[in-house]
């Protein structure tokens, strides 16, 4: 199986399920996994010059990619096409420990006023080191749906986002089933 959809796969399990994060202050963070948020999650979005996997062409919502890659029909033949691919093969290299990710014991809560520059509107960061490398999955407050969701992953081999932070230890994760007409949601 190729590497973008083994990433695929391995996100598809926690699709259609919400994940409690019990951290001992007290905080319990909900977290909901949909099919879209594997678009950004897996960098896709820096592939501006795949047609395929541009979610501004017809038909191309982050939904109908994830099926389009779940299916085989982008795969990594295509991806690595792009002038851009070398931007995400570490992110699809360490999302094949995002099960173990999930996993984690400590959770940084995210103050982006202490990094020098940032883009990430993520509260919360969960985060592991593989082979001197800090794999970060970032959660964000959806208020629509008064939910965290999914915002980024990232690969980093400095503690940038993690220094200076405050931490919180996770002592209890409870996965619940939420409904849905479609596996892929």
């Amino acid at each position: 199986m190729d590497l973008l959809k083994s990433c695929a796969e391995i996100y598809k399990k926690y699709i259609g399920y919400n994940y409690t994060f019990v951290l001992d202050c007290g905080i319990d963070i909900d977290v909901e996994f949909r099919a879209q948020y594997f678009y950004h999650l897996a960098g896709l979005h820096y592939l501006t010059d795949i047609v395929q996997v541009d979610r501004n062409k017809a038909n191309n919502s982050s939904v109908s990619i994830f099926k389009r890659i779940s299916n085989g029909r982008i795969n990594d033949a295509l991806i690595q096409k792009s002038k851009f691919y070398s931007k995400i093969y570490n992110r699809l290299t360490y999302f094949l420990n995002f099960d173990d990710l999930m996993t984690s014991k400590i959770i940084v809560d995210f103050d982006s006023s202490k990094v020098n520059k940032t883009s990430i509107l993520s509260r919360y960061l969960l985060y592991k080191q593989y082979d001197n490398q800090y794999v970060i999955l970032g959660l964000k407050y959806d208020m629509r749906h008064d939910i965290y969701i999914p915002e980024t992953f990232i690969v980093e081999d400095t503690d940038y986002y993690i220094k200076n932070q405050i931490s919180y230890n996770i002592i209890d994760v409870k996965r619940t089933y939420y409904k849905s007409n479609s596996p892929i949601r």
